[in-house]
């Protein structure tokens, strides 16, 4: 009997939790842009699903195609999908939906299907990156967010973001100077990698970007190191510091240990910065 009970409060809380989604969902469709009678939405869930990394070449090849597609539709749609996207970015779940949601899965009962925060960020970002510079009227809102919200989650999400703006994000600048500072490791890689796509600046970017290069995460020493290389010749002032972390990289990489790949990809990065830098330094320390 006791089991019934629990089985029915169970149901009523899925129906509740529906009930409040429904209405949720019908307030965002209404404002939501279409494009050959396909919602926004729609066309971010079906670019989520392209996007997964599955089946032999010939399907990959098709979903090359069909990304394409989609994403030229989300460019139709334009600004207006700028609205959602943003909302998209800073989506949280609450301790009732993540509730839900793992009860959800647990029981063949009561079927339904709950978007996590997750997925509408990974979307909100794809659909970002289908925009590119068309995004651009929302870099003081995406710097603003990028400062102030409290999930790492959010901010690293409004990083990748920025750098799929790329220059037309310059305006972002400071905000991204603040977020290479982070106590998240992974705001702090996404920060640099937006960097060397917006490239601010070379006489303020460079010196944060040195910087980075003694950054206790690997994959913000590698990302510092590539963003300095898209900064070319202007990036000379940043020649000794990647001489050094070269030579680091190079003693510490022969070690045999769970680090050494990483250790590796830093090099290369550093490498591969110095050819684009400063090719004749980059031949007297070996370079090929």
């Amino acid at each position: 009997m006791l089991r019934w009970v629990h089985i029915a409060l169970a149901v009523l809380l899925v129906m509740l939790a529906g009930v409040i989604a429904w209405h949720v969902f019908r307030a965002s469709r209404e404002r939501e842009p279409v494009y050959q009678g396909k919602r926004l939405s729609g066309w971010l869930e079906t670019l989520y699903d392209e996007k997964k990394p599955i089946g032999d070449r010939a399907e990959q090849a098709i979903r090359r195609q069909n990304i394409r597609r989609v994403e030229q539709a989300i460019r139709q749609i334009g600004t207006n999908a700028l609205p959602l996207l943003i909302e998209g970015l800073q989506a949280q779940d609450t301790k009732l939906k993540q509730l839900m949601m793992t009860w959800v899965q647990k029981q063949k009962l009561v079927h339904f299907n709950f978007k996590s925060a997750n997925q509408r960020r990974i979307e909100a970002i794809l659909g970002y990156q289908a925009l590119g510079p068309l995004a651009s009227a929302q870099v003081p809102s995406l710097s603003g967010i990028l400062t102030n919200d409290p999930s790492p989650d959010v901010r690293r999400a409004v990083a990748q973001v920025l750098a799929s703006i790329g220059p037309e994000a310059r305006l972002a600048a400071s905000a991204l100077f603040h977020a290479a500072k982070d106590t998240n490791d992974a705001v702090r890689a996404c920060a640099f990698f937006a960097l060397g796509g917006i490239r601010p600046a070379s006489q303020f970017t460079i010196p944060v970007l040195v910087a980075g290069l003694d950054d206790p995460y690997p994959e913000t020493r590698w990302h510092a190191a590539m963003s300095l290389g898209r900064y070319g010749q202007e990036a000379k002032a940043a020649v000794p510091a990647l001489l050094r972390t070269l030579a680091t990289n190079n003693a510490a990489g022969t070690e045999r240990d769970a680090a050494a790949g990483a250790l590796k990809q830093i090099r290369d990065a550093a490498a591969w910065a110095l050819k684009q830098i400063d090719p004749e330094a980059a031949a007297k320390a070996g370079v090929e």
